[in-house]
């Protein structure tokens, strides 16, 4: 109980967490710290499930989202792959692309928009504009004029600012624009036509972004390239009733030699360190649409509680390897015994963490807690060895210095004060 309750287990603790804030904060481009940076923010322990646990083989394929690739196609062959498309039935008809201009093509603008409005089921992408301190927007990037009655739309705003291994994780549901227009995001918007029940129940979640989960890559899907479709080399059943999501997957989704329209992923095989990016943007949304299709939402559990796991952990670890370093035949093993410790805490973090993500769709973000208990033992040594030793000397050097200083003036005081002669009768 004593050790429980001692005052240097919770400045331990509080210096752990600061060593932590500052390596986030800081703006030092050492690679020590780039690394730290890159797993605060592009890593969590759930991608280990995507990418070394999870079966690729036990994953069910998707037959009700097919991805249609239109390549480096202008307006006109792109709306001649609708009107292909259109002649077999598909339920409905989304694109992963913004059409907020009309080209120096009057022909190809017309085509397009004749395309779209004989199909009558084609859901486009919009883009929120200015974004104000309230997560509002000034306005929508809609379709061209032309088009835009034809059509029906939904945001394909990630929400994340974009750079150097960003990875893309979720989607808000809805945008707001501060005239009060509420924009769904495209999947939704697609699942609005195709199924209204199974969208609404995405909706009655009441999140303001979901976590995707990643069923795949391309090899989930069904998928025809530009010729495919062009030439009609596809089965018609695989059109008939089912969602066509037709967007960029390079000049030929078998080439791999591409970067636009391209994202991180937690399915990247490098979690730290990222390559390159591995999923094209309307793959994504296909993960998406199969995810709202087949009810597999990702529970988020508050960070709060990740937090406090967290600071636990670390006020444990600080009772327990600071006494084995008060302990002499127990401090000479200090590093053997810490960082087995350390290794059996982040096997059973790592086990929960991807259990409960396989099990129940359930995401407790432990990184926080990994990370702790990755550099716990080091610091805790430090803080033990140099922080409370110099500490213990400084107030040692200090408490003899003011008794020093009171014998001198007490010394003083004596030697100042008269004496008096004792009269005997």
């Amino acid at each position: 109980m004593k050790q429980l309750l001692r005052i240097r287990n919770l400045i331990g603790t509080v210096t752990v967490f600061l060593f932590l804030w500052m390596l986030k904060g800081i703006g030092l481009q050492l690679e020590l710290l780039n690394v730290f940076e890159q797993v605060f923010d592009n890593f969590e322990l759930t991608d280990v499930y995507y990418t070394r646990l999870r079966n690729p083989q036990s994953v069910p394929f998707e037959r009700n989202v097919v991805l249609v690739n239109i390549g480096d196609l202008d307006r006109r062959g792109i709306a001649r792959q609708i009107q292909i498309l259109n002649q077999y039935n598909p339920k409905v008809i989304g694109m992963d692309v913004l059409f907020d201009t009309p080209k120096d093509d009057p022909v190809g603008n017309f085509q397009l928009m004749h395309a779209m409005r004989t199909a009558g089921n084609v859901v486009l992408g919009s883009k929120p504009v200015g974004l104000s301190q309230n997560q509002e927007f000034d306005s929508l990037a809609l379709p061209f004029e032309m088009i835009r009655p034809v059509v029906s739309t939904g945001h394909v705003y990630t929400g994340v600012k974009y750079g150097d291994f960003v990875t893309w994780r979720d989607i808000p549901v809805k945008v707001k624009t501060t005239s009060g227009k509420e924009e769904p995001c495209l999947a939704l918007a697609i699942m609005e036509q195709y199924d209204s029940t199974v969208a609404k129940a995405m909706v009655e979640r009441g999140n303001e972004r979901e976590t995707i989960y990643f069923k795949g890559n391309l090899d989930k899907f069904n998928k025809l390239d530009v010729k495919d479709v062009l030439e009609e080399n596809f089965d018609p059943s695989l059109i008939k009733d089912k969602i066509v999501l037709m967007g960029y997957m390079g000049a030929g989704y078998t080439d791999y030699f591409f970067q636009e329209d391209r994202f991180y992923t937690p399915l990247n095989k490098n979690s730290i360190g990222r390559g390159v990016p591995d999923m094209y943007g309307v793959v994504v949304h296909a993960n998406i649409l199969s995810m709202i299709l087949e009810g597999n939402y990702i529970n988020e559990v508050p960070i709060f509680w990740a937090v406090a796991v967290a600071v636990l952990v670390c006020y444990f670890n600080m009772i327990l390897f600071s006494y084995i370093l008060e302990i002499h035949r127990y401090a000479v093993w200090y590093n053997a015994i810490t960082k087995s410790i350390q290794l059996l805490e982040a096997v059973v973090v790592l086990g929960l963490s991807v259990f409960t993500f396989a099990e129940w769709h359930i995401s407790f973000n432990f990184t926080i807690t990994f990370l702790v208990i990755l550099i716990s033992g080091d610091l805790i040594e430090i803080f033990v060895e140099v922080g409370l030793r110099a500490t213990k000397a400084y107030y040692h050097r200090f408490k003899k210095f003011k008794e020093t200083k009171k014998l001198a003036v007490d010394g003083q005081v004596s030697s100042s004060t008269p004496k008096t002669d004792i009269i005997q009768d």
